[in-house]
């Protein structure tokens, strides 16, 4: 049985996750809002979860609450650890581990489906036959 392919790798979902944190931060910072924030780096981390692997995404999320806590909560760009913080990290682990197991379901579904379509074909390959018939002859 073939096992579905991710769309992206580890190797790359990362990265991608990571950048697409630090494209944001600067636009968070400037808004001032850290429920808009939190909500953005939620939506990050929960898009890299359902491309790539559950390691892609923990680490995406880890690394958007640090860009979190130290740029839109913390000042002058220390990493800030107050009940905020925490409460932060909380939810964004929360999002990537229900995200994940979102994405596992959809993988799940459509390599069943998959194997009920390879399983059942249209058609069938029709059975040798053992004897000829005798020839008729001419007369």
């Amino acid at each position: 049985m073939r096992l579905p392919r991710l769309p992206i790798s580890a190797a790359f979902g990362f990265p991608l996750g990571a950048t697409l944190g630090l494209l944001v931060t600067p636009l968070l910072v400037a808004s001032g809002a850290p429920g808009l924030s939190l909500i953005t780096m939620v939506a990050v981390v929960d898009g890299i979860a359902m491309i790539s692997t559950y390691r892609a995404a923990l680490a995406t999320a880890m690394v958007c609450w640090a860009l979190h806590s130290t740029f839109v909560i913390g000042e002058y760009g220390e990493l800030t650890l107050s009940s905020e913080s925490r409460n932060d990290a909380l939810v964004l682990m929360l999002c990537a581990l229900t995200a994940l197991a979102f994405a596992a379901t959809l993988r799940n579904t459509r390599s069943l489906l998959h194997q009920r379509m390879i399983r059942s074909p249209g058609w069938q390959i029709p059975t040798q036959r053992t004897s000829s018939p005798e020839p008729r002859s001419r007369s």
